[in-house]
């Protein structure tokens, strides 16, 4: 993920030397000082949308218009690109087509069995009253048999290419480009003119509403973050402080960073929240012990 480069541990340090006692004192030396002297005041993390996604067509073909622009709030359902239908809509004529040749072949392999049939009904009578010969009547039996099978296939294929043309006129339908909650476009990758293949991202949006704020913890201050707990944190564009509650603490160490990493939701959230914003945490309060 790109945000995980940016959650690397600050340790906020007094600039003035900290006096060391001499070696007369009879002071005992501190407990596990390492540890001590690595622990920060602060944490850095990064903002990040609560929900987001591509807007991209289904099959391939060219832009026409793009109707916003990174930066710009969307409502639900709002379009945001239009594609040419052009492709689209010669696609469904030759879907169309090849179920109109499909059902035909069916149609006219109903009629083969049924005369095949007919054949046997009119021969079965003749062949028992010795007028017919018996291998005749074999042969009429033995067509019954392959119209039957020649009438399964046509209607097979009739059902593959009627799928076909319900999936090209959904694609035809499907030229305007829809969004798909309410949201900010965060990134614009394609402009009017361009081809896209199918999938191929034109728009990313990121839902309008709770922001995550995601951080790393050294592992010796774990303890500190307890899912529930409010941290502080400051956002450099951002006037004031942020409160946020954490929900979740991984289990486990990453292993590229060797840290633990938290998502806490920012309380009360101020229109200057974008994600992508870096920002700095505070461990929580100690509760009040009555």
């Amino acid at each position: 993920m790109r945000w995980l480069p940016l959650l690397v541990l600050i340790a906020c340090r007094d600039p003035d030397p900290v006096a060391k006692p001499s070696p007369s004192s009879s002071a005992p030396a501190p407990h596990d000082a390492g540890v001590a002297d690595a622990v920060p005041t602060k944490l850095v993390g990064v903002l990040t949308a609560s929900e987001q996604a591509d807007v991209g067509p289904r099959t391939a073909g060219k832009i026409l218009k793009v109707t916003v622009a990174a930066g710009d709030r969307v409502a639900n359902d709002q379009v945001l690109v239009e594609m040419d239908p052009v492709q689209q809509q010669e696609e469904l004529r030759a879907a169309e087509a090849a179920l109109s040749a499909a059902s035909a072949a069916a149609r006219q392999a109903k009629v083969d069995l049924d005369a095949a049939r007919r054949t046997v009904e009119r021969d079965t009578p003749l062949a028992e009253k010795g007028v017919l010969a018996t291998a005749e009547l074999d042969d009429a039996k033995f067509e019954v048999k392959r119209a039957e099978a020649a009438l399964s296939r046509a209607y097979s294929n009739q059902s593959a290419e009627a799928a076909r043309a319900r999936t090209a006129k959904d694609h035809a339908n499907d030229t305007a480009l829809k969004a798909p909650f309410a949201g900010t476009v965060v990134n614009r990758y394609r402009d009017p003119g361009n081809r896209v293949e199918a999938n191929t991202p034109v728009l990313k949006l990121v839902r309008q509403g709770a922001m995550i704020l995601r951080f790393a913890i050294p592992p010796p201050l774990v303890p500190q973050f307890p899912a529930g707990a409010t941290v502080a944190a400051t956002i450099e564009t951002v006037p004031g402080t942020l409160t946020a509650t954490i929900k979740h603490v991984g289990g486990a160490l990453d292993a590229a960073s060797g840290m633990v990493f938290a998502e806490a939701e920012i309380d009360h959230q101020p229109g200057e929240l974008r994600p992508g914003l870096t920002a700095w945490v505070g461990a929580p309060a100690p509760k009040s012990q009555k």
